[in-house]
């Protein structure tokens, strides 16, 4: 096929994966994940004038909620903008892992193996609900894959694919900064590579060239939050927070990497597909590429984006999405080797893509992680319930969704929150204070209309200050919902007059 078909082909094969696999698909009534739900509170909140960190706080990088903005800019159906973005963005996976592919081998049916890898990323036990900002770093991190290995196995990279790498690994850095690591690795291992080839100059120039491009994405990013006199709500927010909240004490540097790798793996052991390729992926690593110096590279880049990933010794399944890109290499050798056989296949090419886009659609429905919600309506989830509600008493409501992450109820009112600790992050009081101090401020002075509060099953640690709420609000709704096969409690307060 020629290339232009060969896009549109993974075009088609990214939009039927994710029409089952992401609640942002029309087969979907409502996103219900908490953190793609904060996401989108914090666009529509930039959208609408407030400052990311300074006016509105959430813990992931500029760059994600910049896309989640285009999003919903660009949605002509609930949150249809959103679901573009994650095809186009699952689309650009799929051509760089074929450019992959195509340096190793060219058989008469490779293409037709990529949205098989795809469907394994997709239907993984790390992909959750959809609109993730590891979902949306694949693309970054699967075209720098592709660029190092093409320094390996082609030719030596030039400035220009230099500086665009660096500009990629900002954008990634400005999404999700635990991901850096990869490209640590990508261009110490090149600027080595360089010296030990004798190319001292170039070794220098291109690591200089590399930083340029960093430099270009993150200059843009400061002057922004300069401009909006916030850079440092940004450093301390982004950057500070992170870093200090999501890192659990270790007695010594070896142990809390011993502890990585622990947590590491068995969060990629849930995924039963890649755990039971793991074994394969180490095999074909050592068949396709043949020098040592490159396998060492291709693993250290692994061990370098598994150690920034799970360093902070936290571990929720969506973290091992960004590790899956390396699985290619399982698809690639399975070209290499059953190369011969592959190229006598006698069907007929259209009947054979027709069975693929067959295959495919239906093992994306099979193995979907959420199916059960598939054409389900919004009025069976308690969100909705609740939201009825509340419209139907107030034409212009103010909300506080208190003691949790964003439940989707802002979106789902199309309100604009007022409050800066919108919801309650996954950090402890001690490390940041605030977020649960202003959210109870902000009921103690009656500052908003209703209250809403989810109670998990498993965490009544919001019990502990509930009563006091009491004191100005009374309970006039409660429901239940199942998320993430956890019975949820909400509970609707509204002001006491």
């Amino acid at each position: 096929m020629k290339n232009k078909k060969i896009i549109i082909f993974f075009v088609a094969m990214a939009i039927l994966i994710l029409l089952f696999t992401s609640k942002y698909s029309i087969l979907y009534p409502f996103n219900d994940w908490q953190d793609s739900n904060s996401f989108l509170t914090v666009a529509r909140s930039m959208i609408d004038g407030k400052i990311v960190y300074k006016d509105i706080i959430e813990q992931k990088g500029p760059i994600l909620y910049v896309i989640y903005m285009i999003g919903y800019i660009f949605s002509i159906w609930k949150n249809s903008g959103i679901f573009l973005l994650e095809v186009i963005s699952l689309s650009i996976v799929f051509y760089y892992a074929y450019k992959i592919l195509k340096l190793f081998i060219n058989t008469k049916y490779d293409f037709l193996f990529i949205p098989i890898f795809g469907v394994f990323i997709c239907t993984s036990y790390s992909f959750v609900h959809g609109g993730s900002a590891e979902e949306f770093c694949l693309p970054f991190l699967m075209i720098s894959l592709y660029y190092f290995i093409y320094h390996f196995v082609k030719k030596e990279l030039t400035y220009k694919q230099l500086f665009i790498n660096g500009i990629l690994s900002m954008i990634v850095a400005l999404i999700k900064f635990s991901l850096l690591g990869f490209w640590f690795g990508f261009m110490a291992i090149i600027f080595f590579d360089l010296i030990f080839k004798k190319q001292y100059k170039k070794a220098f120039i291109s690591c200089i060239v590399f930083l340029s491009g960093m430099f270009l994405i993150g200059f843009i990013c400061i002057i922004y939050f300069l401009l909006n006199d916030a850079l440092n709500d940004f450093v301390y927010s982004y950057f500070l927070i992170n870093a200090g909240s999501y890192a659990k004490e270790s007695s010594n540097i070896f142990i809390r990497i011993v502890k990585c790798f622990y947590e590491g793996f068995i969060n990629l052991g849930r995924n039963i597909g890649f755990l039971i390729l793991t074994p394969f992926l180490i095999y074909s690593i050592f068949k396709i590429f043949k020098k040592t110096k490159t396998r060492i590279a291709i693993i250290s880049i692994f061990l370098l984006l598994f150690m920034g990933i799970y360093i902070g010794l936290r571990s929720y399944k969506y973290y091992t999405i960004p590790l899956l890109i390396f699985y290619i290499f399982v698809f690639i050798f399975f070209n290499i080797r059953y190369k011969e056989k592959i190229d006598k296949i006698k069907v007929n090419k259209n009947i054979l893509i027709i069975l693929c886009v067959l295959g495919i659609g239906i093992c994306s429905y099979c193995f979907a992680n959420y199916r059960s919600y598939i054409l389900t309506s919004q009025n069976d989830y308690a969100q909705f319930r609740i939201a009825n509600i509340i419209k139907s008493e107030s034409d212009n409501p103010t909300i506080l969704n208190y003691g949790s992450l964003d439940y989707g109820f802002y979106n789902i009112l199309n309100i604009i929150p007022d409050c800066k600790y919108f919801h309650r992050m996954n950090i402890s009081y001690d490390k940041l204070p605030d977020n649960y101090d202003v959210q109870k401020e902000y009921i103690v002075n009656k500052k908003v209309e209703y209250v809403i509060v989810g109670i998990r099953e498993d965490n009544k640690k919001v019990l502990d200050d509930f009563n006091f709420i009491l004191n100005n609000y009374e309970i006039i709704y409660e429901d239940n919902q199942i998320y993430e096969k956890h019975n949820v409690h909400f509970y609707l307060f509204k002001l006491k007059k």
